[in-house]
């Protein structure tokens, strides 16, 4: 089997209520240089490129500065290369004739794995996630980025994770720093107690 063949069925058994990104109900088509990933509550679509050694992940934007205000242009690339260098693993870039804002993870075939697979997503959508806040595009991109990135810490508290680590995941592979990572994990604690609460009411 190829590894283009397994990752189409690692995406191909997907849920509605699932909370890794891979494990997501993908709509999954072809262009002729990549494999196509696409969910109505994913505001991107995942482009997967197979190449000999590597799978370059890449995400559009559809954020064309060639076509900004001089300024606005300036601005913005400077907060891409300043999250280029707080970022592990994914770096923006510009891509085509109109210099649309791209993100992309390659991930090495040779120890390509789905959590590999998996975690790669949850890095682009992370770093897509900080992208948005630091441009704030919130409203464009109708603050789903922000919901799935929630849903990626819960699924780690579901694995056990402490408050800790994931604090370390978010600041040492994602780039967001303490102060942002500690609110985000806060606000996702705070969510999950009180949905508990909930259900103890209702129980």
């Amino acid at each position: 089997m190829s590894v283009k063949e397994k990752v189409i069925e690692w995406l191909s058994d997907g849920k509605e209520n699932a909370k890794n990104l891979v494990d997501l109900p993908w709509k999954l088509s072809e262009d002729p240089y990549h494999l196509i990933m696409e969910n109505e509550n994913v505001p991107f679509a995942f482009l997967l490129g197979f190449h000999p050694d590597t799978i370059h992940i890449t995400v559009r934007t559809g954020i064309e500065t060639a076509v900004m205000d001089s300024m606005v242009r300036l601005n913005t690339y400077r907060t891409l290369l300043i999250l280029n260098q707080r970022i592990d693993i994914s770096k923006f870039m510009l891509f085509g004739m109109n210099e649309e804002v791209i993100s992309r993870v390659d991930l090495a075939v040779e120890r390509l794995t789905k959590s590999e697979l998996n975690l790669g997503l949850n890095i682009l959508l992370s770093s897509l996630y900080m992208m948005v806040r630091a441009l704030k595009l919130e409203e464009q991109f109708n603050k789903q980025v922000a919901v799935r990135m929630h849903m990626m810490i819960e699924d780690m508290v579901g694995q056990g994770k402490s408050k800790e680590e994931i604090k370390v995941f978010l600041t040492d592979k994602v780039g967001i720093n303490k102060d942002e990572a500690e609110k985000i994990v806060n606000e996702v604690l705070r969510s999950r107690r009180a949905g508990e609460d909930m259900q103890g009411l209702y129980a």
